[in-house]
Order: C-alpha cells, then structure tokens, then sequence
C-alpha cells in the first residue's frame, strides 16, 4: 500500500486545544503516527493543497479573519511548513478550495456571509486582492439563519464555482472572470434546511449536506450549473438520529459508488448508495465516529487494496481510522490517534 501524509487542521486559543496545523503519516498496516507540529497558526480549522502538494493554505477563523499560505516542499524531509503570504478574509472564514487549473483560492466567510476568489500565482503564492461576492438573505430558524452564512465550495464540472449558504438556504453559482467574482445564478433549498457542505458526483449529481435539517439533498444541473434544481432528499443516517443532530461533512468514496456524511450529536459516520448515476440516495449503515463531534471526514480510495477513511472527532481530541471493503461500510482500523482539537484532515 505504502505511506500516506496527511494534514490536520485545528481549533486554538479560546476556541480549542490545538496548537497549528499538525502533520500525520498513515503507515503500511493503517496505524496513524504520532502528530507533528508543522506550524504554528490561529484556529487553522479548514486546509487545503496546490495540485502537487508543495503549497499548503489554511483559514484563520476568527473574527477578523485571515488566509494563510505555506511553503509544503520541505516537510517531507522533516522540516517544518514556512508562510509564504496571508491575506485578509471576512468574518470567520471556515472552507477555502483550489478550483482546477491553481489560479485562484475561493474562500467561504462564515460570519460576513462573503465568498472571495484570492489571486494565485505560478508558484502558489497570493498574487494580488480578492475578488469578494456579498451574500444577502435569511431563513426560518431565526438562531441561525439570521443572515447569509456562506459555508463551502466546490468546483463543477464546467468550472463553475458552487457555494452552499447555510443562513440564507441558497446554493450558489459563480464563475471567476477577469479577475471579477460574476454571481450566475442562485438555487433555492427547502427552507429551513441550512445547506452546509456539497460534493459533486461523477454523474454530475451535487450533492449538499444540510446542517439544520439533518439530509442530504441531490440537485440536478439544469442550466449548465448556473441553476439547479433540487430532485431527491434522504436523512443524513440511516437509523433515526437522537437528540439534536448536526451533520458536519460529505465525501465521494468507491469512485461515485458511495457518499459518507459525518453527524455530530448522533457522532456517527454514514454510508450512502449511490443510485440512478448519482440522481438519488440511499443511507446503508451508521458506524460510530470513534469520537464526539465528527466534524470532517476524509475518503482516501486510490488504493488497490481498498479504501480507507479518516474522521477528525473534535470534541474528544482524535483522528479515527476505518477500512472501507466492498460493500462500502466502514470498518475501524485500530484505536483512534490523539491530535488536539481535529476539525479538518486532508491528503498532503
């Protein structure tokens, strides 16, 4: 199988009892090594790579918030992350991703309800202001939809940036032009529903999890991906959920077979069938987080001797470890790794 890196963000000072941003490495038999230190960083809670793997960015969720961009190149070898810019964002900034070809970072501002596209160079270093999109609106649940909160993006086939507002209960669609951040359309979701994170299914199927509701919703392209149309709706577990549940993250594992959503509260991890080409869902099992407070998860399926996965559980201070076999359940791999305060883990 070979090793793996991965990096792990974390909540700090008042927020949390992470220190930065730490470094993991999966061995041969699935076991997590000891976290290493790799910088230093205010409340890093959402990572994300250049294609390459040799610039790390990472949010500094705070009130006046940031992003931070760091030299990866040398880790490997033991050293440690070097910054190489930063550059303001709004209020509490929560999810950054590289759209294909590295020329922008899109970064969600929780607390202003703002996206921003930030200028990327050849080298991955900030090149210049962002371009910021305002939101606007509300909801139903008048202790969190109170105003726009902006809260993740991903990428569509035809480059279309799609963003998910938790407080406004709106999907997103940009397209990032001349260096201008252009609104193209807007989706609407049921009410109430709090879209919080989305992955786009191989068939061309978006997939949002919904923080307040507790569901996954399937939405359909239906102008190019300027507009959306939402065509399926499933409970985020397949058990009924106790008390009051809180989906945390989704993820594509099997190459598009399954999507896994992580629940905080019910601190479970979901397995979902793929049906109809990515045009529906059905939640096959419930496995325990191996933690409190699963707030993200990562597939890792480009092995040819399975499919792990790696859930960073907030509240108890771990990463846990699972194989995925053939019927795409996940299936824990050994004791939970100790890493204070995981919120995020990805692929170095």
């Amino acid at each position: 199988m070979g090793e793996r890196a991965f990096w792990v963000g974390t909540y700090t000072g008042g927020a949390g009892r992470g220190a930065g941003i730490y470094r993991v490495t999966r061995r041969d038999d699935g076991v997590l090594t000891a976290p290493l230190l790799a910088a230093e960083a205010v409340s890093p809670s959402y990572l994300a790579v250049r294609p390459g793997g040799d610039v790390l960015y990472a949010v500094r969720e705070e009130d006046e918030g940031g992003v931070v961009a760091f030299d990866a190149s040398g880790v490997a070898s033991g050293g440690r992350l070097r910054e190489i810019g930063s550059r303001a964002a709004g209020a509490l900034p929560c999810h950054l991703h590289v759209p294909p070809g590295a020329r922008h970072l899109v970064v969600a501002d929780y607390g202003s309800g703002t996206v921003r596209a930030v200028p990327l160079g050849p080298d991955g270093a900030f090149a210049g202001e962002p371009a910021v999109a305002e939101g606007h609106g509300g909801g139903p649940r008048a202790d969190r939809q109170e105003g726009p909160h902006a809260h993740a993006s991903a990428s569509a086939p035809d480059g279309t940036v799609l963003t998910t507002d938790l407080g406004a209960d709106l999907v997103r669609s940009f397209r990032i032009e001349g260096g201008a951040l252009r609104l193209a359309g807007e989706t609407p979701v049921p009410p109430g529903s709090g879209p919080r994170h989305l992955v786009v299914h191989p068939g061309g199927y978006v997939h949002v999890v919904t923080e307040l509701a507790a569901t996954v919703l399937v939405l359909r392209p239906v102008d190019g991906y300027a507009r959306l149309e939402v065509v399926a709706e499933t409970p985020v577990t397949a058990a009924p959920a106790g008390g009051t549940p809180l989906p945390g993250a989704i993820g594509l594992g099997g190459g598009g077979r399954f999507v896994y959503t992580s629940t905080r509260g019910a601190d479970v991890v979901t397995a979902h069938r793929v049906l109809d080409g990515g045009a529906a869902l059905a939640a096959v099992a419930d496995v325990p987080s191996g933690g409190r407070g699963p707030r993200d998860l990562h597939v890792d399926d480009a092995w040819t001797d399975g499919a792990w996965m790696h859930v960073a559980n907030q509240h108890d201070d771990t990463v846990a470890t699972f194989r995925i076999g053939a019927d795409g359940v996940p299936v824990p791999a050994g004791p939970p790794l100790e890493v204070p305060s995981p919120v995020c883990v990805i692929p170095a």
